[in-house]
């Protein structure tokens, strides 16, 4: 079984794939497989410069993430920039541990923002939206992230609305009100997937 979980930045995916990850299923992070990707030497990390900047390389041959991500969410352009040169890698390496984990006969989950736009949700038994209202999300960047007010402003004006989630994902979580609404949610969305997902 492979079950994708998306939704836009500071909805609570994280809370959720937790409750995932105690009940048995085995995360396949989209978050650090990104962080690989751009590793020094990286193939991903040439060509980012190359769009964005040779400066967004540090002396030590890291990527300057704040300064990508500046550049990157300037415009929708740049994000789809960005998201072209990393998603092709990003989705080669989850597929094959996606691969991996169905060889042991395990249950996996994509924790993958970008699930929709990088058409992993075409692997998945079933996909989860995970949604918040815009100022709580905000509230939560500014808390977790330590960004700015126009950082975050920046940063959601490229993402989309909640209709783009929900439209394409079976099962939608509103993560609105408090945690224990959220595990309450979770909770019935888990034994909805494992009792009709085969």
């Amino acid at each position: 079984m492979l079950i994708g979980i998306t939704g836009p930045s500071g909805a609570g995916k994280g809370l959720v794939v937790r409750q995932f990850q105690e009940r048995g299923f085995r995360v396949i992070d989209a978050d650090q497989v990104a962080r690989e990707v751009v590793l020094p030497g990286e193939t991903a990390l040439t060509k980012l410069a190359e769009a964005f900047g040779e400066d967004i390389i540090q002396p030590d041959g890291t990527l300057d993430r704040r300064l990508l991500a500046q550049r990157a969410f300037s415009s929708r352009e740049s994000t789809d920039r960005m998201n072209d040169i990393m998603l092709t890698e990003i989705c080669k390496r989850m597929m094959a541990r996606a691969e991996e984990c169905r060889g042991r006969g395990e249950a996996c989950l994509f924790d993958a923002p970008l699930l929709i736009e990088a058409g992993l949700e075409r692997d998945c038994d079933c996909c989860v939206a995970v949604i918040a209202p815009l100022s709580v999300r905000m509230a939560r960047l500014a808390e977790r992230d330590g960004l700015t007010e126009e950082e975050i402003r920046s940063r959601v004006s490229m993402q989309h609305e909640d209709a783009y989630y929900t439209s394409r994902c079976q099962y939608i979580i509103m993560n609105d009100s408090d945690i224990p609404s959220l595990n309450r949610q979770t909770q019935w969305v888990i034994q909805l997937i494992t009792g009709v997902v085969k």
